[in-house]
């Protein structure tokens, strides 16, 4: 299965980024995320995998709690999947310029990997702050589940008032570690 995400605002890098921030990400990526759930193959999956894990070893159930917040990582070692990720930043530097303002791609990459997860457990007393009030669908379970990752920078072509703003399209591949009923469907 293969689709794709756009984001369009600020990625600073992963030392500056606040919880806050990173959590804003993942609220802006989360509409197009719960929406690929309406279509097939997930549609198909959706009342089996969006509920909470259950004793059964095989159980594809994937949500999972950060203080009093749920989140539904699509990606999950519940569900045997692992993914590809090819990312184009759109920013106000030149294409390749890595470092000085706006720069330091490796850092802004590590925070969109943490955007795009479910918050580690160490963070479950800040989450315990927001509420509960739906699951806020992520792509991943934790960024270890990306198996391959590119990255391709190039100029937006508009101005932007902040330095870290960027337009991202993000190219996800699925990938199941084990072919189970459950993941069969995913992989055509």
């Amino acid at each position: 299965m293969k689709f794709r995400l756009i984001y369009e605002g600020a990625i600073p890098p992963r030392p500056r980024a606040t919880l806050s921030q990173l959590h804003d990400i993942r609220l802006k990526l989360a509409p197009q995320l719960e929406a690929l759930w309406s279509f097939e193959p997930l549609a198909r999956e959706k009342n089996d995998w969006l509920q909470h894990p259950g004793p059964e070893p095989r159980d594809y159930a994937i949500l999972e709690q950060r203080g009093t917040s749920l989140f539904a990582p699509l990606i999950s070692k519940r569900n045997d999947l692992q993914c590809e990720l090819d990312v184009t930043f759109l920013r106000q530097q030149s294409p390749g310029q890595l470092i000085g303002d706006g720069g330091d791609i490796d850092n802004r990459v590590k925070t969109l990997l943490d955007a795009l997860s479910v918050p580690p457990p160490a963070q479950a007393e800040f989450f315990s702050r927001i509420g509960p009030n739906r699951p806020v669908y992520c792509l991943l379970q934790d960024d270890g589940l990306v198996i391959k990752l590119s990255v391709e920078t190039d100029r937006l072509l508009r101005p932007s008032v902040d330095k870290y703003e960027l337009f991202a399209i993000l190219h996800v591949t699925l990938r199941a570690t084990r072919v189970t009923f459950g993941t069969l469907a995913l992989l055509g």
